[in-house]
């Protein structure tokens, strides 16, 4: 027997069709300006190409210290490409945020919740093996807090920083590559060229280093597939880890220092 319809009523209009519940926000089709960000990110920070900026002409004559200049590359190179994922990614980290419409409070209290997850995770493998605790971006920032302003920092590692890597290896490599290939092979993919980037980028070649980078990239990652690819929600929380650390850095340990 087939079912009948009931047309609307004279003057109302028709109901809208509810949400899926879990639905998935899709991150869209490889595209061209995607590639070339790839490629610009791997020739700037993995290729090393940034560093052709202190070869121009009194570039480095401008900054009283080197730490000041390093910095300064990583500001230009950190925004050009900030840009460019803006451009690509900028709808897709809007719509994403709908992913707080489905039980707001447990997912907002489960972004600091994977902060303090990554912490404890990256404290006892580290303790456990016998290496320092501090990442080695972490090193590199406190070395900085003497010479870079903290609102320079704040734009470079907590706003612009956090969301180039979560486009590239969160959007791009598990979002998109996800449309080929199974989601948790793309999650390890992302995992180890995120812990490598960051490990071959510190200049260091213990491999103790990668631990905090594999422990946060397993975080990230984890929670960007349970939100149904939200890219806002990864973004939030690799905002809050790198603010956590740069606040620690600035603030905390210049009064235990002292103390």
């Amino acid at each position: 027997m087939q079912s009948t319809q009931h047309p609307a009523a004279p003057g109302s209009s028709p109901r809208a069709p509810r949400p899926r519940r879990g639905a998935r926000f899709t991150p869209g089709r490889f595209r061209i300006g995607d590639a070339v960000m790839v490629l610009a990110y791997a020739v700037l920070f993995v290729a090393g190409a940034a560093s052709l900026l202190t070869l121009i002409p009194g570039f480095k004559e401008t900054f009283n210290t080197a730490e000041s200049a390093a910095a300064a590359v990583n500001f230009i190179i950190y925004a050009v490409l900030f840009t460019g994922a803006m451009i690509m990614a900028f709808p897709t980290l809007v719509h994403s945020f709908r992913t707080f419409a489905r039980h707001p409070w447990a997912k907002a209290f489960m972004v600091p919740g994977a902060w303090v997850a990554n912490l404890i995770v990256t404290t006892i493998v580290l303790v456990s093996l016998g290496g320092a605790v501090k990442s080695e971006n972490q090193l590199a920032i406190e070395g900085m807090t003497t010479t870079v302003p903290f609102p320079t920092m704040l734009v470079m590692a907590v706003v612009m920083g956090p969301f180039v890597e979560e486009y590239i290896f969160r959007h791009l490599l598990i979002g998109k590559l996800s449309r080929k290939v199974n989601v948790w092979v793309c999650v390890v993919i992302s995992i180890v060229l995120f812990a490598g980037m960051h490990f071959l980028g510190s200049g260091s070649f213990d491999p103790m280093a990668a631990v905090p980078y594999v422990s946060l990239g397993a975080v990230i990652s984890v929670a960007y597939v349970l939100t149904g690819r939200s890219l806002a929600y990864s973004y939030l929380i690799h905002l809050l880890n790198n603010l956590i650390a740069l606040s620690v850095a600035y603030f905390l340990l210049p009064l235990v220092s002292g103390a």
